[in-house]
C-alpha cells in the first residue's frame, strides 16, 4: 500500500499551508476529550483539521485570527452557522483556551497546549515508511490496536492471518508460515508500513461531517510463492474539498526472501544499462520511451482484440502514455500491468486483461523466473 497514487492521495487529503504559513501543532482537551489540532495561518485566514484521538478522524477547520487567538468553526458549514461547530480560542502560554460550542448548542471547555516539533516519537519505530511522518500523523497513528481474523493458506503452502484495525474496518493480512521467521517477520514489517500509510490515508480524507471520506480500502489480489509476496490495494474515495470523486489500484511486491519492496524493474527490465533510480528523471524517461511503447506491443500480440484501439469509448489503450507508471503487481498468472487515464475517461483504468505470462516474464528475467 506505498506505491505511487497511495503516496499522492495521503499527500492530496493532509492539511494544505499557504506559502510562508505560520504551522501550530496543539494537543489537549475539549471537555474530557483529548484532541490533536493542526493549524496554518496565512495572509489573515486559518485552515487546518483536528482529530479526537478515541477516533482519529480528521475534521476541518477554518476561521480567522483575532487579537486573542482564533475563531474558528467546521469547514463543510461555513454557509450555515447553525449547523457549524465552532471554537473561540485564547491564546494563553504555549497553547490556547477557550470554548468548542457544537452545531446542537452544547459548549464544553477547550485547553490545548503547543507539541515541540519533532518531539513525537514513531508509532512503529521498527517500519521504515516511503515519506517521513509529520508529528501530527504521528500522534493520530499512534496506539491504534488490531483484531484478529479469518487465517488462510495460500498457494497450498503459505499461510497468512488476516487483522482489522476497528475504527476503519479496514484490513491487512500478515504473513504466518510457509518463509523462515526471519523472513516473515521482515515481509511483515514491509506490509505493515503500507497498512499505517492506507489507515493514515483512511483517517486523514474527511468528508466533512465527522466521517471518512473514504468508500473503500481493501486488498483486491494476494499471491504468495517461494519468491515473493504480492498483494494489490483497491481505493475509493472523496475527501471533503476535493474537486471530485476518485479511485485507485496500487500494488505491492515483496522480494519473500528478505522482505525489501521490489520495484517493476526488478521484475521486468526491458533497458539496457545500470537500471535507473526509481522516480528519478532517467526512471521516467525509460518509462515512457522504452517501457510503455514495450508494453503496447506485448500487449497487441497477446490481447489482439482488447488492444484494437478506441472504439468509440475512450479506451484507447494503444496510447503507451496509459501504461507508463500504471499499478502492478504479481497474480497466479503472470505480472498484472494496469493503465491509467485521463478523467473523462477513467473507465478505462486498469482492464482485467492485461497480464504479462510466467512464459514471457521467463524469457526475460530467466535468473528470477527460471524456476
Amino acid at each position: 500500500m506505498r506505491s505511487a497514487s497511495i503516496a499522492l492521495f495521503v499527500l492530496a487529503v493532509l492539511p494544505t499551508a499557504a506559502l510562508h504559513a505560520e504551522s501550530r501543532l496543539l494537543r489537549g482537551t475539549v471537555g474530557k476529550y483529548p484532541v490533536v489540532m493542526q493549524l496554518d495561518e496565512s495572509d489573515g485566514d486559518v485552515s487546518g483539521t483536528y482529530f479526537y484521538e478515541k477516533y482519529k478522524q480528521d475534521i476541518p477547520l477554518r476561521g480567522a485570527p483575532d487579537k486573542q487567538g482564533y475563531k474558528l468553526s467546521s469547514a463543510a458549514y461555513d454557509s450555515d452557522q447553525a449547523k457549524s461547530d465552532r471554537f473561540l480560542l485564547t491564546r494563553t502560554g504555549d497553547g490556547f483556551k477557550g470554548t468548542f460550542t457544537s452545531g446542537k448548542g452544547a459548549s464544553l471547555p477547550v485547553e490545548l497546549h503547543a507539541v515541540a516539533a519533532g518531539s513525537v516519537p514513531a508509532p512503529r519505530p521498527d517500519l521504515k515508511f516511503a515519506r517521513p511522518l509529520a508529528d501530527y500523523e504521528k500522534l493520530r497513528l499512534a496506539d491504534l490496536h488490531f483484531v484478529p481474523g479469518k487465517q488462510e493458506t495460500v498457494g497450498g503452502k503459505y499461510q497468512i492471518q488476516w487483522f482489522s484495525e476497528p475504527l476503519s474496518k479496514v484490513s491487512m493480512f500478515h504473513v504466518t508460515g510457509g518463509y523462515p521467521d526471519a523472513a516473515m517477520a521482515a515481509i511483515n514489517r514491509t506490509i505493515d508500513a503500507g497498512f499505517y500509510t492506507g489507515l493514515q490515508s483512511y483517517f486523514g480524507c474527511a468528508n466533512g461531517e465527522g466521517g471518512s471520506g473514504v468508500e473503500s480500502l481493501e486488498v483486491s489480489s494476494h499471491y504468495l510463492d517461494e519468491r515473493f509476496v504480492s498483494y494489490a490495494v483497491s481505493s475509493s474515495w472523496s475527501c471533503y474539498g476535493a474537486a471530485h470523486p476518485d479511485f485507485s489500484v496500487d500494488g505491492t511486491t515483496i522480494d519473500a526472501a528478505t522482505g525489501k519492496e521490489l520495484a517493476l524493474e526488478d521484475l521486468y527490465w526491458l533497458g539496457t544499462g545500470k537500471k535507473p533510480a526509481e522516480h528519478s528523471d532517467a526512471w521516467s524517461q525509460y518509462r515512457e520511451k522504452v517501457y510503455a511503447p514495450a508494453v503496447v506491443k506485448l500487449l497487441q500480440r497477446l490481447y489482439p482484440d482488447a488492444m484494437k484501439g478506441d472504439d468509440g469509448d475512450g479506451c484507447d489503450y494503444t496510447d503507451p502514455g496509459v501504461w507508463d507508471f500504471g499499478p502492478w503487481y504479481l497474480t497466479d498468472k503472470g505480472l498484472y500491468v494496469g493503465a491509467y487515464f485521463a478523467r473523462v475517461a477513467r473507465n478505462c483504468d486498469n482492464p482485467d486483461w492485461s497480464v504479462i505470462p510466467y512464459s514471457v516474464l521467463k524469457k526475460n528475467n530467466p535468473a528470477l523466473f527460471g524456476h
